[in-house]
């Protein structure tokens, strides 16, 4: 993945493209640094994959407090588009349902406390192809925590 970012950015740089160049070199440069750190060599997917997806969390937070001043967020919106390419492919809200339903069915506790693994089983099923805060969500209300506030506050 490092090394696609890298030819993409100089096809980039070719086609004139500065906000993909600009985008990509600052990218790649943050994903080089964590190479280095680790031991001085270049980054692994996963790594990469990480400071992607920092940056599209960076920019949605950005473009989100843009929208509420009420000023554009069109640059933002455009370098989503481009990170979003370097993901693979995200489960939708209803994918994620059915396949959140598909675990909770295979555990024997269905309560609450089973969130933390219920979470585990579908990272390690679906790495990075899912959104954590909707997944959360999707998980709270399938374990039935969602249904009521008074049972979020469990007495221990």
């Amino acid at each position: 993945m490092y090394n696609k970012l890298k030819k993409e950015n100089l096809e980039a740089r070719k086609a004139k493209n500065t906000v993909k160049s600009n985008l990509l070199g600052t990218v790649i440069g943050e994903a080089q640094t964590i190479g280095k750190n680790a031991g001085n060599r270049d980054p692994n997917d996963e790594e990469v994959m990480g400071v992607v997806k920092k940056f599209i969390k960076s920019l949605d937070e950005a473009a989100a407090a843009l929208e509420k001043a009420g000023r554009d967020f069109s640059k933002e919106k455009e370098e989503r588009s481009i990170l979003e390419a370097y993901l693979p492919a995200q489960l939708n809200e209803e994918q994620l349902k059915k396949t959140v339903a598909e675990i909770v069915q295979t555990l024997s506790d269905k309560s609450p406390r089973m969130m933390g693994q219920v979470m585990s089983i579908l990272k390690e099923k679906y790495p990075n192809q899912f959104d954590g805060k909707m997944a959360s969500a999707v998980v709270k209300q399938a374990l039935g925590q969602a249904a009521s506030p008074e049972s979020s506050s469990l007495q221990i």
